[in-house]
């Protein structure tokens, strides 16, 4: 067999074995978040609020910053050492 040959079988083995340690990658990944999930009915609560809120506050709040804050007020309640710095508090302490 010609070099060309054995390089291109040599590149389709390398291929399929990356291919199959993905999958079971993947696989893994699938079966660790399925033993989790997601608590769907407090999520649509919280989308609630978010929508109440964009629809009938006093004033416009973006977006962003309302969710941030959401963000940030989770992990605050995690413990007293716990916060949550988005990129633009990064920044600043930088």
């Amino acid at each position: 067999m010609s070099s060309i040959k054995l390089k291109n079988i040599g590149l389709i083995g390398l291929g399929m074995f990356a291919g199959i340690a993905a999958s079971m990658q993947f696989d893994a990944m699938a079966q660790k978040s399925a033993g989790s999930p997601l608590p769907i009915d407090e999520l649509r609560q919280l989308a609630d609020v978010f929508g109440l809120i964009k629809s009938d506050y006093v004033e416009s709040v973006e977006d962003k910053k309302l969710l941030t804050e959401a963000i940030s007020g989770m992990v605050a309640s995690l413990d007293p050492h716990s916060a949550y710095l988005d990129k633009k508090s990064i920044q600043g302490t930088a």
